[in-house]
């Protein structure tokens, strides 16, 4: 069955970091990673991923970006640090690939603290470069 690549890669980083044993254990036994936004009321901790797409014209690597947002109710920041770093070694240079494309590979390009207003929320961001083969235009681009 083949679905769309955005939905492709998501599923692909899903299941990879929701299976981690080391992560789960910085996140309390359950990763719970949330498309786009956390539901209401989602314990913490917990992560949000997103993908922006690129839709580059016939070439067949594109690159595109992927955010993860870590998200800890704590006095301190050891929760969050633990897992941002555990999602930096899962996640920077890796290469892999999905029933809709042959490879893809990703690489840290930022990470920050975010400011939140309520006392102990700690928000971390990262960006991933995240590029992807698109094995649809391999043979177009043979013939310009």
């Amino acid at each position: 069955m083949t679905t769309d690549i955005q939905t492709s890669l998501m599923t692909a980083l899903y299941n990879l970091l929701t299976a981690d044993n080391t992560l789960k254990t910085a996140m309390g036994g359950t990763v719970r990673l949330y498309p786009v936004w956390a539901k209401d009321d989602a314990p913490f901790p917990y992560l949000v991923h997103r993908i922006e797409m690129n839709h580059e014209d016939f070439n067949p690597e594109v690159t595109c970006a992927y955010y993860i947002d870590a998200w800890s109710y704590s006095p301190n920041a050891t929760e969050v640090i633990s897992i941002k770093n555990r999602i930096i070694a899962l996640l920077d240079n890796r290469d892999s690939y999905t029933a809709e494309t042959s490879n893809y590979h990703t690489w840290i390009q930022t990470e920050t603290f975010i400011p939140e207003s309520t006392a102990h929320i700690w928000h971390y961001a990262m960006q991933f470069n995240l590029k992807w083969t698109n094995d649809a235009n391999i043979g177009i681009v043979l013939y310009r």
